[in-house]
């Protein structure tokens, strides 16, 4: 009988951390649309499960792929277009964060340095959520279930699809200006 509580025990905390199902893209359809989609979207269909947690190092990101990256894949599709050919910038946000307005409203709302697209992380309180402040940034959302255990604001400058620069902090704009001019032509 002892024996049967530990594996109980187990089952539990396993059963607790199984991956959450990702949003619908803006077909209804959780896979990305298919066959079709996937010809249309070099990123491939939306994943059909989440990982119960994320963890990342945004700064090794740099010189790699976004779309190689697990927390990239699951922003709602579609995905950019710039995100994969041309230049553009992402930035992950929470819409309790007084830093990540700061930096949207310091850099992305009278005018914009390319293409930029804002991917809210869903972990806040909607009580304390603000505004989004910018008119001319495209959004998208990372799906609810996960611990996102990241810290935002975070910037990237991407370049064909590849993470030309990353800055966290808008208190400091030379890491900003650096990061926005990393993937210029």
């Amino acid at each position: 009988m002892l024996a049967a509580v530990p594996f109980s025990i187990a089952f539990a905390l396993l059963s607790a951390c199984e991956p959450a199902t990702p949003p619908a893209d803006a077909d209804g359809d959780s896979t990305g649309g298919g066959a079709a989609a996937v010809a249309a979207d070099p990123w491939g269909p939306m994943p059909k499960t989440v990982d119960p947690n994320y963890f990342t190092d945004f700064e090794e990101w740099v010189g790699k792929p976004l779309a190689s990256q697990s927390l990239a894949r699951i922003m709602t599709r579609p995905i950019p277009e710039f995100l994969s050919s041309g230049r553009g910038f992402v930035m992950f946000y929470r819409a309790d964060c007084e830093h990540c307005h700061h930096m949207l409203e310091q850099w992305f709302t009278e005018s914009l340095p390319g293409p930029t697209v804002a991917v809210e992380v869903p972990d806040t309180d909607p009580a304390d959520a603000m505004s989004f402040p910018s008119t001319l940034v495209e959004r998208r959302m990372f799906p609810k279930g996960p611990n996102y255990v990241i810290s935002t604001p975070a910037l990237f400058a991407v370049k064909d699809g590849v993470v030309t620069g990353f800055a966290s902090d808008p208190d400091d704009p030379e890491s900003v200006e650096a990061c926005l001019a990393s993937n210029a032509d």
